[in-house]
């Protein structure tokens, strides 16, 4: 499978922005020559192997996670953060309606991954159920990433609290990868839950497809940002700034 460099540049920016420029130098150290060389000469239009990407997300997991996996979901939110391009499409997410939300990413998906699609079953008005079908070869990693790329399109959404859990996993042995979504609202306003109830409505008669989609110096903290864990490390490599 192949997917967008931007991804992995995300998740860079990411653990820059969360831990600092040696942290992320650590990681990128840490990972195959292949997946440093992506790192320093990608351009976020690039379509590279998923398992670079994989490589770097679980590396950044062992050196500034728990190594359970929590930070993988988290890079999963913020590169969907990045994708949206900021708070002007925050807003847009916002206001739209679940149905157009639904078939918009849809096409979000194909842009950014050549392989499989994501489809949603039993839309309710406090609770979901996405599921990726289409991977050739199926991947826990990846599919932590995609929680929290859902968790985060929800919230710009307007989903009040989203909650996915990833139930079923093709990876674990499970049949299909499957997510189940529950909310406390759609929208926090009156009206807003009136355009929700008439949007999950034409969401239950059509069921659409969907699918995802200058640094500070200092010490690397070894378990998250609040660690009080340090080690000196050497620079990171420069990015090639032509690209």
């Amino acid at each position: 499978m192949q997917i967008k460099a931007q991804g992995l540049l995300n998740a860079a920016k990411f653990i820059e922005a969360e831990y600092g420029r040696d942290a992320l130098g650590a990681v990128v150290r840490a990972c195959s020559e292949p997946v440093r060389d992506r790192y320093i000469s990608a351009i976020a239009i690039n379509w590279h192997p998923i398992e670079e990407f994989l490589e770097f997300v679980q590396t950044a997991d062992k050196i500034l996670g728990d190594g359970k996996g929590k930070l993988i979901v988290e890079i999963g939110a913020a590169g969907a953060r990045a994708n949206m391009k900021g708070i002007a499409v925050r807003i847009a997410f916002y206001i739209a309606q679940p149905d157009f939300f639904f078939r918009r990413v849809a096409g979000l998906w194909k842009q950014f991954n050549d392989e499989g699609e994501m489809i949603t079953h039993e839309i309710g008005e406090r609770s979901g159920a996405i599921e990726l079908a289409g991977l050739k070869t199926p991947n826990a990693l990846f599919c932590l990433v995609l929680t929290g790329w859902i968790r985060e399109v929800s919230t710009a959404l307007g989903i009040q609290d989203p909650s996915p859990r990833h139930t079923e996993c093709r990876a674990r042995g499970d049949a299909r990868c499957y997510w189940d979504v529950r909310w406390t609202a759609l929208r926090p306003d009156q009206e807003g839950a009136r355009e929700a109830r008439e949007s999950i409505e034409r969401l239950q008669s059509k069921t659409p497809s969907m699918a995802p989609n200058a640094l500070s110096s200092g010490k690397v903290r070894t378990s998250s940002p609040s660690s009080s864990t340090t080690k000196a490390v050497a620079p990171l490599p420069a990015r090639d700034k032509k690209r």
